[in-house]
């Protein structure tokens, strides 16, 4: 599915800071540091991904910008990914800690 800019819901001005990055797929942690963020959400759907899979509905893994900041779930990163000319970073390249 190539969505229509101008009616899909999920998109709300993430060209600003998603446009021309690299992701890589990664599984989500909790951080030590702040174990109050127990999960993330997707930028565009808000998908909710979380440590554990407890249910069909929730993701454990998503695609995540270089600085660890953004997460893309794979259906909204299939959708928007040629929009948005995102290129994928292999599994080995660090993630920074925001």
């Amino acid at each position: 599915m190539h969505p229509d800019s101008k009616s899909d819901w999920r998109l709300t001005n993430q060209e600003q800071y998603l446009n021309g990055v690299s992701l890589r797929m990664k599984r989500f942690k909790v951080r030590a540091s702040q174990p109050e963020r127990d999960h993330e959400h997707c930028e565009f759907c808000w998908a909710k991904i979380v440590e554990e899979k407890k249910s069909d509905d929730l993701l454990f893994e998503a695609y995540v910008t270089k600085d660890g900041r953004r997460w893309v779930c794979p259906q909204c990163f299939s959708d928007f990914r040629e929009m948005f000319r995102w290129t994928v970073l292999s599994p080995k390249e660090p993630i920074q800690s925001p």
